[in-house]
């Protein structure tokens, strides 16, 4: 450690004090520096100790509440908050399998939970026509074309149809398979249950191999995985997928 001029002249001002008339020898002047030396290094030890202090408050867990400089802040909140997204899962609540063509067929629902969202999809003859009933209320009616064509033990070809999602209050749906046609003998457009009625009485009674399947999709949330969606991601919607029975 240097002693500067500022140092000196501390030294013999402080020896000037002790007597006008003394002299400083070179003792004095040692024993000065010494002091100065050890009154240095206390003050230099004191900073080190308080800046280790405040190192551990931000490393090691305490108890009390410590006074943060603002400029931590900026590391810490440009830090990538935690992503929370949600991850689609479907069940299968209902199968049933059912052999008239030409009339209505009612199927009573399983309770769901209002969060609930349910699909309904109908395996009938390939293009083929249903019309559809929610809770004695008529909704639509699409050919018999919408998924893959399976061949059966007899030689007859099944396709998919997708009916629209049914609220988690729907109680009972109602289906109506029909020949290909069916909707055109009508010599109209089918507009309302009048017409739907109409043209399940003319199409005539038969049977064939069908059934009905309905399926619930809820939502969990996740952070990862390949089936995990988030908010600001494009997704196409989970399809019906084929059940058993």
């Amino acid at each position: 450690m240097t002693i500067t001029e500022s140092d000196l002249r501390e030294i013999l001002s402080r020896e000037s004090e002790d007597g006008l008339h003394r002299g400083v020898t070179v003792a004095d002047v040692d024993r000065r520096v010494r002091r100065i030396k050890r009154r240095r290094l206390r003050a230099l030890g004191g900073a080190v100790a308080a800046g280790l202090a405040v190192a551990a408050a931000f490393t090691l867990p305490g108890g009390g509440t410590v006074a943060v400089p603002d400029d931590i802040w900026t590391g810490v909140m440009a830090q990538p908050s935690p992503r929370y997204g949600a991850r689609a899962i479907t069940d299968t609540i209902m199968v049933k399998r059912f052999s008239a063509m030409g009339e209505r067929v009612a199927f009573d629902l399983p309770e769901r939970r209002r969060e609930w969202m349910s699909s309904v999809i109908v395996y009938c003859p390939f293009q083929s026509e249903v019309l559809y009933w929610e809770d004695g209320v008529y909704h639509t009616a699409r050919p018999c074309t919408d998924g893959v064509v399976e061949e059966t033990k007899e030689g007859e070809r099944v396709s998919v149809v997708g009916l629209p999602d049914v609220d988690s209050d729907t109680r009972r749906l109602e289906v109506a398979v029909v020949p290909p046609g069916s909707i055109k003998k009508l010599g109209r457009a089918l507009i309302d249950d009048r017409d739907a009625r109409q043209v399940v009485r003319d199409a005539g009674k038969s049977r064939a191999d069908m059934r009905i399947v309905i399926m619930a999709t809820r939502y969990e949330p996740c952070d990862s995985g390949t089936d995990c969606r988030f908010a600001d991601e494009s997704s196409a919607r989970p399809g019906p997928a084929s059940g058993g029975g």
